[in-house]
């Protein structure tokens, strides 16, 4: 099996993440597609030159990658060391301009950028940039100048060519300026003769000291510079000649540096264009020194000395509460509540540091300014977030409500017109609805409707953002939702809800005529408080989900028989609120806890502590993608019968075969358990269990009593055919031969009204079908057919060979007449 690897690319200062791949199917070109790719958004093959590194995490070296070949090596390299991340580093290789040549109309010979006659050459301004080099191996008289003298700045590479006009020992140049950083000098060694009979112009032509100029040759100079580069889960390391963004940045650095290698600095020199800091350990070697470089901002590490011989401190000065809030930004935004103790011990874990208490309450208060300066900022957005869901969901409600006379939130409430037809048309009529706390600076709570679909699946139907769980709050929310969803008056509706604090009188002040239910789980909470004996919990959850009256019945009076005042609690709980046996029949849901809304809640996670714009669009996107995967999954169903129904219809099935079923007519049946006995009835949909009549699904008596119908007769007009149709390609069946025979004297062809053979000996159909033979030849035959007759007779008579026997006398067939 192929090693599977984690590709990560440093681009500038960035790093970039591309996917998995494996040795297969990776090449360079591959490689840069992809990072081009996720650049710009386009399927396009870049055209630009890059170089290509990458780090080798066992060595914490930089290595260069030129080909597919060494790209396959590398890729084996972590395979044998065991890494599955590889950090490429991918420079774009920078556009030199090119030295401005005079033009047409400054000049009436033009010199083209690649040249092939020596006669029209102009050399000014490269004499000291000309390096020559011959095809051959040999080096001549007048080309022995080498790289190494010359470096990197050769400008005009010679190749040897035959079309210099006859001209022996002439290559063609190819002009290739470079800006220089310094000019080298050129020996003395090369032959001056070589330019002589040429004119040269002026070095003012193609260089100036304008401050453009020297601006573009320091851009330049930072671009050919060695960028510090973050590899992710690497030690930060510093290096002679490395160059960082800004002071501000490499400050950071020092500061994280010093912290993983445990050690205070002292600071020699710290201003914008100078930055000097040693180890504060006295007779510690340890000491960076950086300053501009190239442009006004980067500064490039000039001195460094990178050995300790101090020891480590755990207590560091550097960990100061600035530093300690960057790092810890993002967990105390999504826990404002997190205890400080929680982040002395992730100081320890992670950077093995240890700080006071007040420095850690200093740091967890700078990250709270920040959070709730994005919290203060989101209100100003409220009201285009409501007119945009407005106008890219038509038909969808996003409403604002403020304090009386001033421009304060109090509350937000958000329905799409998705969810609202999607309810009406495919869901039960059954909601949920809770109230869960947010964590953000501002608070409030959060109000949400859960339904369920034809699947028992959770389907978020409505969401508001409110002050607190109140009366007031409560009638705003299920107020709107009345007003939203239009939901007709002669449907059935059931609300299940906590019992929190003003939904009762919420419900009862615009939803009227729904029924409404108790969470089980919450009642049960309550009620554990004062009896907690373990017997009669399970008498409760008893009582909770049976359909049969009397079975609950029986359940409260086990529960009073060890407590009459745990049976008083729930009896003064209405059993329409909180028991199956009870519950309305028409909404066709035997749901007895809330757990659909507790379980919308717990799908916010952390999200509670964002800001409300972040929220809602989190619930959006959530609300959004799980339609779109219900829909994918409803087109695979086999049956028009969800899932989990018929799930349950299986269950029961299996349960019915231990049942006797007597049936006694018109649809009613009555089904003997090992226990007790049942009785229900098809016609009206019912069973003495009750819990056909409250979820909608057959249960297990009834499934018993359900026998298996005949399908309905289809009889085709005419009389039924006998004869099996043929195909077209099949042979038809051969006729009969003879037609009508006759009964008297067995020859076919006539009856026997019509026979004229009277007196005729009476042949047999045996005799018929027998070829005509002689008079000899029919003798020996009856003759030996009497012996086998007399024989077989003798075989079964055995002992009683006393009685009579009957000897048949044949007389031979002389001539068969045959007719046609």
């Amino acid at each position: 099996m192929e090693d599977i690897f984690e590709i990560y690319v440093t681009i500038d200062t960035r790093v970039v993440e591309l996917g998995t791949c494996d040795a297969e199917h990776i090449s360079m070109i591959v490689l840069l597609h992809t990072l081009f790719e996720k650049e710009t958004g386009r399927h396009e093959v870049p055209i630009d030159e890059y170089l290509v590194w990458v780090y080798l995490p066992w060595s914490d070296e930089k290595k260069v990658v030129n080909n597919d070949t060494e790209l396959l090596e590398v890729f084996r390299s972590f395979s044998e060391h065991k890494e599955t991340k590889i950090m490429f580093e991918i420079q774009k290789m920078p556009y030199i301009p090119v030295a401005h040549l005079a033009s047409s109309s400054d000049n009436p010979n033009p010199q083209p950028r690649f040249m092939t006659d020596l006669n029209d050459v102009d050399f000014s301004g490269f004499e000291e940039n000309i390096f020559y080099s011959d095809g051959d191996d040999d080096v001549g008289e007048n080309e022995h100048v080498g790289a190494d003298r010359l470096g990197d700045q050769t400008d005009i590479v010679g190749v040897e060519t035959d079309e210099m006009g006859g001209v022996p020992g002439l290559r063609e140049l190819v002009v290739i300026p470079e800006v220089p950083e310094p000019v080298c000098e050129m020996p003395d060694e090369i032959d001056n003769d070589l330019f002589e009979g040429y004119q040269s112009n002026s070095e003012d032509e193609f260089f100036s000291d304008s401050d453009d100029e020297r601006g573009d040759s320091k851009v330049q100079t930072v671009m050919k510079s060695n960028c510090f580069k973050q590899l992710i889960g690497c030690p930060i390391r510093f290096e002679v000649g490395q160059t960082h963004d800004s002071v501000y940045t490499l400050r950071g650095l020092l500061t994280d540096y010093a912290i993983q290698e445990g050690f205070n600095f002292k600071k020699i020199k710290n201003d914008k264009n100078r930055l000097t800091w040693a180890c504060l350990a006295e007779n510690c070697p340890w000491r960076l020194h950086a300053s501009i470089f190239g442009d006004d901002t980067t500064m490039q590490v000039k001195t460094y000395n990178s050995n300790h011989t101090c020891h480590r401190i755990y207590k560091s000065q550097e960990a100061r509460a600035k530093w300690i809030a960057s790092k810890f930004e993002v967990l105390v935004k999504n826990n404002p509540r997190i205890h400080c103790g929680v982040i002395s011990d992730l100081l320890r874990d992670q950077f093995n540091v240890t700080v006071d208490t007040q420095r850690l309450y200093k740091a967890k208060r700078r990250a709270l300014e920040v959070l709730l300066k994005e919290h203060t900022e989101c209100f100003s957005h409220l009201r285009g977030y409501a007119v945009m869901v407005q106008q890219c969901n038509p038909g969808s409600a996003a409403y604002i409500r403020l304090q009386t006379d001033t421009s304060i939130f109090q509350r937000l409430f958000v329905c799409f017109e998705a969810q609202k037809m999607g309810f009406l048309e495919g869901c039960k009529p059954f909601i949920g609805i809770d109230g869960c706390h947010l964590k953000g600076p501002y608070g409030g709570v959060l109000l949400s409707a859960v339904a369920l679909d034809a699947n028992s699946g959770l389907y978020p139907l409505a969401y508001c953002i409110c002050e607190g769980e109140t009366l007031l709050s409560w009638s705003w929310f299920l107020r709107q939702l009345r007003c939203f969803l239009k939901y007709p008056e002669d449907r059935p509706i059931c609300f299940m809800s906590d019992r929190q604090k003003g939904v009762i009188g919420a419900l009862k002040m615009y939803w009227p005529k729904a029924s409404v239910r108790f969470c089980a789980r919450h009642i049960y909470a309550n009620f554990s408080k004062q009896y907690s004996v373990q017997k009669m919990r399970k008498l409760f959850w008893k009582a909770s989900k049976t359909g049969d009256k009397h079975e609950f019945n029986k359940c409260l009076q086990d529960i009073g028989s060890i407590n009459p005042e745990a049976m008083a609690y729930l009896a003064a709980i209405e059993p329409c609120h909180w028991s199956r046996h009870a519950f309305d029949q028409s909404i066709k849901c035997d749901h007895v806890t809330n757990n659909m809304t507790e379980a919308f809640n717990s799908m916010l996670k952390d999200c509670r502590s964002r800001n409300y714009l972040g929220l809602m669009e989190y619930i959006r996107r959530m609300v959004m993608s799980r339609f779109q995967l219900r829909k994918h999954e409803c087109s695979r169903w086999g049956t028009v019968i969800p899932p989990a129904v018929n799930k349950k219809i299986k269950e029961n099935s299996v349960e019915c075969r231990v049942l006797r079923t007597l049936h006694s007519g018109e649809g009613k049946y009555e089904m003997l358990g090992l226990n007790r006995a049942y009785t229900a009835n098809l016609n009206d949909r019912t069973c003495e269990c009750g819990q056909w009549q409250v979820s909608g699904v057959p249960c297990c008596h009834a499934l018993a009593g359900a026998p298996i119908q005949p399908p309905h007769l289809k009889r085709k007009p005419g009389r039924p055919k006998l004869v099996r149709k043929r195909e077209s390609t099949e042979k038809p069946k051969a006729a009969r031969s003879g037609g009508v025979v006759c009964g008297k004297c067995k020859l076919p062809g006539h009856n026997s009204r019509t026979c004229k053979t009277e007196g005729r000996p009476v042949q047999t159909k045996a005799s018929r079908k027998q070829p005509a033979v002689t008079e000899d030849e029919g003798a020996s035959s009856s003759s030996n057919r009497s012996k086998k007759r007399q024989r077989a007779s003798s075989k079964h008579v055995g002992d009683k060979s006393s009685q009579p026997t009957t000897q048949v006398q044949t007389q031979p067939i002389s001539q068969v007449t045959q007719l046609d």
